[in-house]
């Protein structure tokens, strides 16, 4: 259909798709930091022990006046980071539902490429098991959750199937998008 299908027509400075998608990062980007900010909650850096010498940065946000309903692990997408803004989103949201949130950044993420040796890929599996068990170790909580986009997605699915082995307590999972055929 044509863009002028339903009588709409965008203003002619605003036409041009690269520079609706530049203009919508950069809202979505500060939306989410707002919303985020909005919430009260405290947000702390941990460098996190994902076995091996491996070392994962992530963000863990909790609200001090509350008992959390649980501890959400946000894994986001390729090429994304734990300020993507449907992370910081994601987070604002579980955070005004009552959860505290930890957003784990996948190795050479973010900026996080002076941490390891080696680049990230999708195999890396065992890595993002341990980095799991060690925000649910250091971060107790009777309800353990992880959510994924995309790439993430794929993790978190991975990572719901070799929880029960690696003893990460963890209650439910899910996936939005997940790759799971990386060919297709």
């Amino acid at each position: 259909m044509s863009p002028v299908a339903y009588g709409y027509r965008a203003p002619r400075w605003l036409r041009n798709p690269h520079l609706q998608s530049a203009l919508s990062s950069t809202l979505r980007q500060s939306s989410g930091r707002r919303m985020l900010e909005r919430t009260g909650a405290k947000t702390t850096e941990h460098i996190v022990d994902a076995g091996d010498g491996i070392r994962l940065l992530g963000l863990h946000s909790a609200l001090d006046h509350r008992k959390a309903r649980g501890l959400v692990l946000l894994l986001h997408g390729w090429e994304g980071s734990f300020d993507s803004s449907y992370m910081r989103h994601t987070a604002a949201h579980l955070l005004t539902q009552g959860f505290d949130v930890f957003r784990l950044n996948f190795r050479d993420h973010g900026d996080t490429h002076h941490l390891n040796e080696g680049i990230f890929h999708s195999c890396r599996l065992d890595e993002v098991v341990q980095a799991a068990k060690w925000v649910f170790e250091r971060f107790p909580s009777d309800n353990c959750l992880v959510a994924g986009y995309s790439l993430g997605g794929n993790f978190a699915l991975r990572l719901a199937l070799a929880a029960p082995d690696e003893g990460i307590p963890l209650k439910h999972a899910a996936a939005v998008c997940p790759a799971v055929d990386p060919a297709a």
